[in-house]
């Protein structure tokens, strides 16, 4: 499955890039992700906590992320949780455009395949819970700039 998504922001596009370089940070604005932990290099492991129409899982895993100096950020990982037998692997990217001197726009494509219990959920059901997911994850992250 295809996502994609637009955020503003009301910085500008460098303090962005750098806020989306920094992991640990970007990880405190995705709603469930936890214990997020670098193992070295551009690879962290981490856990994430979805429920999603009947079905509650809890995403075990690592991805490798790498941010380049134009401000583009690409991740590629997976999880599984091995309690109901789900998994998925990602690839994203997500670009930093200048809008303005102080405002900026991320262009997230994320292409996601789900796999068993996931995978039998409908498409309608978690594109909805993706959209909600980058709603609060814009919201966190326009915080953290309204914050510093």
């Amino acid at each position: 499955m295809i996502f994609e998504h637009t955020i503003a922001v009301d910085a500008p596009s460098e303090a962005v890039a750098h806020f989306l370089a920094d992991i640990p940070k970007v990880a405190a604005c995705v709603p469930g992700v936890e214990d997020v932990t670098a193992l070295g290099g551009d690879e962290y492991e981490g856990r994430l906590r979805v429920r999603l129409g009947p079905v509650s899982f809890s995403l075990t895993g690592q991805a490798e992320v790498q941010s380049d100096a134009d401000g583009t950020l690409r991740a590629r990982g997976g999880g599984r949780d091995r309690r109901i037998g789900a998994g998925v692997d990602a690839t994203i990217e997500a670009r930093v455009e200048p809008l303005g001197p102080g405002d900026s726009e991320v262009r997230v494509t994320a292409d996601v395949q789900f796999s068993g219990r996931l995978a039998e959920l409908g498409q309608p059901l978690i594109r909805r819970k993706a959209d909600a997911m980058v709603r609060d994850f814009a919201r966190n992250m326009r915080a953290a700039f309204s914050d510093s």
